[in-house]
């Protein structure tokens, strides 16, 4: 009968070995962790300049229009959270029926966009200056990207995000924070010489250059109306 203590030099190399992956299994999972941490709190540095402020490039409406892949209007029918089981971030999907495609290339009824954030299993991620569209909005949306994985797929965040407000039986439109929107007016016309450099801007609700508001929601009835603004949205593109 062969017999082997488990004591010796070759009973310690291989208790050795073992240690050393068992070690390098523990160091692989920790390493996997850190990494989607890292990414998770990379990607909310990126988007938070400070405390409940979330700051991005301004643009203004002539490029946002050239820009997005896809401006559609359309209407949120459902909303949905999920966590990516890898990096632990949540996200919230939402998808829209197509009403009207102002451009791009999109035949089907509905289009899902995902955006970083929500709420999933009792835990909260949320993103300063995101605003996820809810369940029974209607708006005109100015899409960056239908295929890229990205915080926001709406191009600009808030500058290309317009809800509409139903006034009296008039469907007038609004920025994300719910400022009427008064006129749309191209600026790439101005000379470069006295025209505003592209600065830095509050993601959440800052409208584009070239966006006209008011400071309040009561003057909604001075608004332009959703045919009034994608007329202008369709000279932009046309000129």
């Amino acid at each position: 009968m062969f017999y082997r203590s488990n004591t010796g030099p070759f009973w310690n190399v291989l208790k050795y070995n073992s240690e050393i992956t068992c070690l390098r299994a523990i160091a692989s999972k920790r390493l996997h962790h850190l990494l989607a941490c890292s990414f998770v709190s990379a990607c909310l540095s990126f988007v938070a300049g400070s405390a409940g402020a979330t700051t991005i490039l301004g643009m203004d409406i002539d490029k946002l229009t050239a820009d997005a892949e896809f401006i559609f209007e359309g209407e949120v029918v459902l909303t949905e959270t999920r966590q990516d089981s890898n990096s632990r971030i949540i996200s919230t999907y939402v998808t829209f029926n197509v009403v009207d495609v102002m451009k791009g290339d999109y035949d089907a009824a509905s289009i899902e966009l995902k955006f970083m954030g929500g709420v999933f299993d009792g835990r909260i991620m949320q993103v300063s200056g995101l605003k996820i569209p809810q369940l029974g909005e209607q708006g005109i949306y100015f899409v960056e990207s239908t295929s890229r994985d990205l915080i926001n797929p709406l191009l600009g965040w808030s500058q290309g995000h317009f809800i509409i407000i139903v006034d009296d039986g008039e469907r007038r439109i609004s920025t994300a924070d719910e400022k009427p929107v008064t006129e749309v007016q191209g600026v790439s016309g101005i000379p470069v010489a006295i025209k505003k450099p592209p600065a830095l801007i509050q993601g959440g609700g800052d409208a584009a250059a070239g966006v006209t508001t008011e400071s309040s929601l009561i003057l909604i009835r001075r608004a332009l109306s959703v045919d009034e603004f994608k007329a202008r949205i369709q000279d932009l593109m046309e000129n």
